[in-house]
C-alpha cells in the first residue's frame, strides 16, 4: 500500500478504509482511499475532524474528503473537510481558492447574511432562550456567521 504524508501536501480521496493503528508519534487513525492510499494522522485530529463533519469512521466509507496540513501560529493542524465536486487527486501543492462567496453579488450577499441572521434568531436564539442560556446580540451575530460562511462555501 502507497502512503502519503501531508507534510507533503494536501490530498483528496474517497474513503475506503478506516481503522487505528499505533505510531512513532502515538495512536493513529489511517484513513485508506479506494485506490489504495493510506494517509496517517493523529488519532485525536482525526475524531475531531470526522466529529466536525458529523461523521464515524463507519459512516465515512466512500465519503470524499480532503486532507491538509496548515501551520498557524508555529503549530501545525491537519484538516479534513468534505470535498464538494472534486475528484480524487494525488497530491498537488498547497493553494488557496476563493470562496464562492466572492462570486456573490453585493446584493446577493446581503440578503443570503440577513437569512443568516433570521434562522439564527428563529433557531439559536430561540433554543437558547428555552435551556435559559442567557443570549446577546454578539451570539446571535456569531451564529449567523457561521450560517453564512458554511453556506457560502
Amino acid at each position: 500500500m502507497a502512503f502519503h504524508k501531508l507534510a507533503d501536501g494536501p490530498i483528496t480521496m474517497v474513503i475506503g478504509a478506516v481503522k487505528s493503528a499505533e505510531g512513532k508519534f502515538g495512536p493513529q487513525m489511517v484513513f485508506s482511499s479506494t485506490e489504495g492510499t493510506d494517509v496517517y494522522i493523529s488519532e485525536l485530529s482525526g475524531a475531531k475532524g470526522l466529529a466536525r463533519l458529523n461523521l464515524t469512521p463507519e459512516s465515512v466509507l466512500g465519503q470524499t474528503l480532503h486532507f491538509e496540513q496548515i501551520r498557524k501560529d508555529g503549530k501545525t493542524f491537519t484538516n479534513i473537510n468534505l470535498a464538494t465536486g472534486s475528484a480524487p487527486t494525488a497530491a498537488a501543492p498547497a493553494t488557496r481558492t476563493t470562496s464562492t462567496a466572492s462570486a456573490l453579488s453585493f446584493e446577493d450577499a446581503v440578503a443570503l447574511y440577513s437569512r443568516c441572521v433570521q434562522a439564527a434568531i428563529q433557531h439559536f436564539a430561540k433554543a437558547c432562550e428555552q435551556a435559559e442560556i442567557p443570549v446577546d446580540g454578539a451570539s446571535v451575530q456569531s451564529a449567523a456567521a457561521t450560517l453564512f460562511i458554511r453556506t457560502s462555501k
